[in-house]
């Protein structure tokens, strides 16, 4: 059984942290922030403002929020669509000691670009990003780390997708990234060259919490080791829930509690990949299914059990 909390109870305390009512204003198509920024003004690169929110309310929609300097630039609620870049002048920090770093209540047709961010959640803060509406979210180069309520929650109530590229969740005493769409939002998404390490799951998709049509998730150069009370993957759905079906290609699992877990009708599919040094490497249990294409290293592990891998033919 996937070791995981009850995720509508979560989805809607943390919905209750990130509410905003404050209308999208118009403003510049650019802006920027500094550590030695004001508040004020409309935060140009001559006169930066000091913290993304504020930022935020001065940037028009599908914008960009640039960072000058290392600094914290505070939590952020994102009620449109924006980039927030860091193109590498040092850590752009958000610290948040509770609630969330980052909450997305965008439009269903909106885009979010975050890169460059460092997001701590100093053990206390519920989540490092959490989107509930948007039409597309891209995570880029970031690091995820200390939040209570996980990592990174992808919890969208309209359909949505999503890419996660190059970057680490860690040391999240819940999960690393939790994928749960809600609702009846058709969801799909890549994760590539993630770390996830020290949480309790590392990923965990969820079908069981939307009536739609499919959830469907790719994890490409990736890695779940060292967390080792639940599992480096999670993948579980309900009879009359989202057709849920997840692809690992190049994928380490290792040092967890179980490498690879699929519960109720959800599908993965496994290639090329390695699950070591894991109490359990696989199991599978309500129907679920793990595919193997018959190229994956999966031994050491106190148990492999690979009795329950379903043999598919390489093409």
């Amino acid at each position: 059984m996937i070791k995981t909390a009850s995720l509508p109870t979560i989805a809607g305390a943390l919905l209750a942290f990130g509410l905003s009512t404050a209308p999208a204003q118009a403003g510049p198509n650019r802006t920027w922030v500094s550590g030695h920024g004001t508040d004020s003004g409309a935060c140009a690169l001559a006169a930066p403002c000091r913290t993304f929110a504020f930022a935020l309310t001065q940037t028009a929609a599908g914008g960009e929020i640039d960072v000058l300097d290392p600094a914290g630039y505070g939590p952020v609620t994102i009620n449109k669509a924006i980039s927030i870049v860091n193109d590498g002048v040092g850590v752009a920090a958000i610290g948040a000691g509770s609630g969330n770093a980052i909450t997305i209540n965008a439009g269903a047709g909106d885009s979010v670009h975050l890169r460059g961010l460092t997001i701590e959640g100093l053990g206390t803060g519920s989540s490092g990003i959490l989107f509930n509406t948007g039409g597309n979210l891209a995570i880029e180069n970031c690091v995820i780390r200390g939040f209570a309520g996980g990592g990174i929650d992808i919890f969208p109530s309209t359909s949505a997708s999503f890419s996660v590229p190059n970057t680490i969740a860690s040391n999240n005493p819940f999960d690393g990234i939790v994928i749960a769409a809600n609702g009846s939002a058709v969801v799909s998404g890549v994760l590539s060259k993630v770390i996830t390490n020290n949480n309790l799951n590392g990923i965990v998709v969820r079908g069981d919490l939307t009536t739609g049509a499919s959830l469907n998730v790719t994890i490409a150069d990736s890695e779940a080791s060292n967390n080792s009370t639940g599992s480096g993957v999670a993948v579980d759905s309900l009879s009359g829930h989202a057709a849920t079906a997840v692809m690992l290609r190049n994928f380490v699992a290792s040092n967890n509690g179980t490498g690879l877990e699929v519960a109720g009708p959800a599908i993965l599919r496994v290639a090329h990949s390695v699950v070591t040094g894991n109490v359990t490497g696989v199991t599978t249990s309500g129907g679920g299914v793990i595919n193997s294409y018959g190229d994956n290293d999966i031994d050491g592990n106190t148990n492999n059990n690979t009795g329950v891998l379903t043999p598919l033919p390489m093409h």
